[in-house]
């Protein structure tokens, strides 16, 4: 009796022990899935296409180029404000829902001379940044420091380079530029350089030669050292010769295809699919001259531009209500049809050639807004990137082909070369 009495008493305490146990176990099994970006559980019911706004904002967004850092070096603009001559910024960056966004430093040709100390310029411009809007907006260095900054629920910013003219002649620049945080590097811009051959001097036949030595040690320690490597801009002479000599993915931070628009700056399906063979990514790039073949001569004014007054009453109506605002954003581009012009559908078809030739899981975004882009018309700036992510769940596009087009693809790759763990 006396025991029976005992454990009577020690029953209740005992299960509260194990239920808390249980419930500290769930919760830790909860956090994991969320730190892991990774994952593609649905938190919620998605009823696409009616739900993609909803779903939209709680995908993971990537954008891998915007030449932002070109505008505060030359115009002043400010981050924390929508400035008429930018296309993003802090907050259009979070009404387009983006999570990652990385800066490219370009080097324009007035700073090739002394590109290096430019790029450094730049990168210290980022920082500065990140200290004004910290409370919002935090740079990573890894995959590691994107998952934390995200989890925190704040924009996160990488860096990246425009133009291999800022490694030098010295491989002991690489070092600086990634204790800087750039993780990766287009080898090239439209001009040639120590490092290889331009897509443009390519198909121009100025320049043909490809990878030049230096240019074979620079890609070497790239990959060595965990700095993605960027073919955009690359000739083809240039990117045969960064296949030959690497082992690992590497990217197209914003191009699209030739076969759609044969313009030197996209890509062959043979350079599609030798991406595609390494488990690299291509991020569409939203340049009307890179999606249509005529694209500078149809260019017709886009949705911003004609109807200001009407979308900024729609944004004050729905008072930070962002899936409300995109619902009635985009009623109100249906209601008023453009004729001409590039709209969001062309850019969607490099999409869906991409996909019909080698997959889903190597299409991602890099926009190249303010980089004096003209987008198409439905697609004006960086809160626009819900309208696609509609667009695609239209076109039969499923839920997780979408999560893995706005980020998860990209993030596979940065995950793979720009971890700590390797």
């Amino acid at each position: 009796m006396k025991y029976t009495a005992i454990i009577i008493l020690l029953l209740p305490a005992f299960i509260l022990l194990v239920n808390c146990g249980s419930k500290d176990k769930e919760e830790r099994k909860i956090s994991a899935i969320k730190t892991d970006t990774m994952k593609t559980e649905k938190k919620d019911s998605i009823n696409l296409p009616e739900d993609a706004f909803k779903l939209h904002y709680d995908a993971i967004v990537v954008d891998s180029h915007n030449d932002y850092l070109y505008q505060v070096w030359k115009k002043g603009a400010d981050f924390g404000r929508k400035d008429a001559f930018t296309q993003s910024g802090l907050p259009r960056f979070k009404e387009g829902g983006v999570s990652l966004q990385f800066f490219a430093i370009w080097i324009p040709t007035s700073e090739e001379k002394h590109a290096f100390a430019f790029a450094k310029q730049q990168g210290e411009r980022l920082k500065n940044i990140e200290k004004e809007y910290g409370s919002e907006f935090g740079i990573a260095y890894s995959y590691e420091d994107f998952e934390r900054i995200h989890n925190l629920g704040k924009l996160c910013g990488m860096m990246g380079i425009e133009d291999g003219a800022a490694v030098g002649n010295s491989l002991d620049n690489l070092d600086v530029l990634y204790e800087m945080g750039v993780r990766y590097i287009g080898l090239t811009w439209n001009n040639s350089n120590l490092i290889g051959t331009s897509a443009r001097d390519e198909s121009s036949g100025k320049k043909s030669g490809g990878l030049t030595e230096f240019g074979k040690k620079v890609v070497t320690k790239m990959e060595e050292m965990g700095i993605m490597i960027d073919v955009s801009h690359s000739g083809e002479k240039t990117f045969w010769d960064i296949l030959d000599i690497t082992k690992g993915p590497i990217i197209a931070s914003h191009s699209n295809c030739y076969s759609l628009d044969p313009h030197y700056r996209n890509l062959t399906d043979e350079q599609i699919k030798a991406i595609a063979e390494r488990k690299g990514v291509i991020m569409m790039n939203f340049l009307d001259d890179f999606i249509n073949k005529n694209g500078k001569e149809i260019r017709v004014k886009d949705y911003y531009s004609r109807y200001r007054k009407e979308l900024d009453e729609i944004y004050e109506e729905s008072k930070g209500d962002l899936i409300t605002f995109n619902k009635k954003r985009y009623n109100f581009i249906l209601e008023h049809p453009v004729k001409g012009g590039t709209s969001l559908d062309d850019l969607i078809e490099h999409i869906d050639y991409i996909k019909n030739l080698v997959g889903v899981d190597y299409i991602g975004l890099g926009s190249d807004f303010d980089g004096g882009i003209t987008p198409p018309i439905d697609l004006y700036d960086a809160t626009c990137y819900p309208i696609l992510t509609r667009k695609l769940a239209e076109k039969g596009y499923t839920e997780q082909d979408i999560r893995k087009i706005l980020g998860l693809n990209f993030l596979r790759v940065l995950k793979q070369v720009c971890s700590k763990k390797n």
